[in-house]
């Protein structure tokens, strides 16, 4: 590995970290809803309200059995509640629940607010454009090795 390799994932690692924290720290201040919390919501909401367990476990890249537990601790919340799915009986849906739109609908200004302030402030369009490009081919990279893996 390079030098600028080196240097550039350690600046990736602690932004990440240094905004993690902070996003976290806001919504917590201002909701009392924690940052991973918040992306469950989110990602259900962008869903339609509703994922297959698997389906939320793969977009928050969480194991079964973590998401299992993480949908455990949401639902205890009440803002999300578990139901049998209609085709396949084996499978089970995560739906949210009103107070967890509700939630979510308070929380949402505030993280976006938060994104603009430690983030995106400091990117033009085109530079944002650019981050997006480099961070989606070390994806879509990762992504072919996990499949080469798995076959």
């Amino acid at each position: 590995m390079t030098d600028r390799n080196t240097a550039a994932w350690r600046t990736f690692r602690e932004v990440h970290t240094r905004l993690t924290k902070a996003l976290d720290a806001e919504l917590r201040t201002e909701t009392e809803l924690h940052l991973t919390w918040f992306d469950a919501l989110e990602r259900l909401a962008e869903a339609g309200g509703s994922l297959r367990m698997h389906e939320l476990a793969e977009r928050m890249l969480l194991s079964r059995s973590a998401a299992t537990r993480f949908a455990d601790r949401l639902e205890r919340a009440g803002l999300v509640r578990r139901r049998e799915c209609d085709r396949d009986r084996r499978g089970t849906r995560i739906m949210l629940t009103a107070d967890g739109w509700d939630v979510l609908g308070r929380a949402a200004p505030i993280h976006h607010q938060g994104v603009e302030t430690h983030f995106a402030r400091y990117l033009s369009d085109d530079e944002a454009a650019t981050l997006t490009r480099l961070l989606g081919k070390i994806l879509v990279g990762e992504a072919s090795l996990g499949d080469q893996a798995l076959g």
